[in-house]
C-alpha cells in the first residue's frame, strides 16, 4: 500500500493505492505483473487540526483492518530547495505523521520514504519510478503508486538476498 498526501488550503487529501505483484517470486519487478487492487482517497474536513488528523487516522485504520496489506509506504514530502515556513507544509507533515502512526498499529512493516528514497528502494531514480508509477496508476494516484511500487521492488530485492 502506498500513501501520498496533498494539501489544498487548510484541507488534506491522501491518495492510497494498493498494488499486488502477481509475478513469480524471483527476478526483477515486472510492471506487467503488477495489478491495482484498490485506490481510494482519505480527505480531511475543516476544523481543528487535531480533529482532522484523528479523523483521517481513524479512516485509514478501518481500511487497513479490512485490506490487511503486507506493507505500507507513506510518501513523505520531498525537501524543498527553498525552505518555507508556511502552514501547508507543516500540516502535510502532521498528516503524514498521523497516518504513519495509524498504519504502524495495524501493519508493522510501515515505512516513510521521500521521493528519492522511494526511487532508491525501487532500484532506480525518483524520476524513473514516477514514470513507471504513471503507467501503473497515474494522475493524482501517481505518487501513492510510486510508494507502493518502491516496496514491491524492495521486497523482491530482500527475497533475492535471502536466497
Amino acid at each position: 500500500m502506498g500513501l501520498a498526501t496533498r494539501i489544498n488550503g487548510n484541507m488534506a487529501s491522501t491518495s492510497v493505492v494498493v498494488l499486488k505483484d502477481v509475478g513469480g517470486p524471483t527476478g526483477p519487478l515486472d510492471l506487467t505483473q503488477v495489478t491495482v487492487e484498490t485506490v481510494f482517497d482519505i480527505n480531511s474536513g475543516v476544523g481543528e487540526t487535531a480533529v482532522q488528523l484523528g479523523d483521517c487516522a481513524k479512516n485509514l485504520l478501518g481500511r487497513l483492518q479490512s485490506l490487511q496489506p503486507e506493507a505500507v509506504v507513506v510518501r513523505r514530502a520531498d525537501l524543498s530547495a527553498k525552505a518555507r515556513n508556511t502552514e501547508g507544509p507543516r500540516f502535510r507533515l502532521l498528516m503524514e505523521g498521523a497516518l504513519t502512526g495509524a498504519a504502524q498499529q495495524i501493519v508493522p512493516n510501515t515505512v516513510i520514504r521521500n521521493g528519492k528514497d522511494c526511487g532508491t528502494a525501487y532500484g532506480s531514480s525518483k524520476a524513473d519510478l514516477d514514470g513507471d508509477a504513471e503507467s501503473v496508476k497515474g494522475g493524482k494516484y501517481k505518487e501513492a503508486a510510486a510508494a507502493a511500487l518502491s516496496e514491491l521492488a524492495a521486497h523482491r530485492a530482500r527475497a533475492a538476498s535471502n536466497s
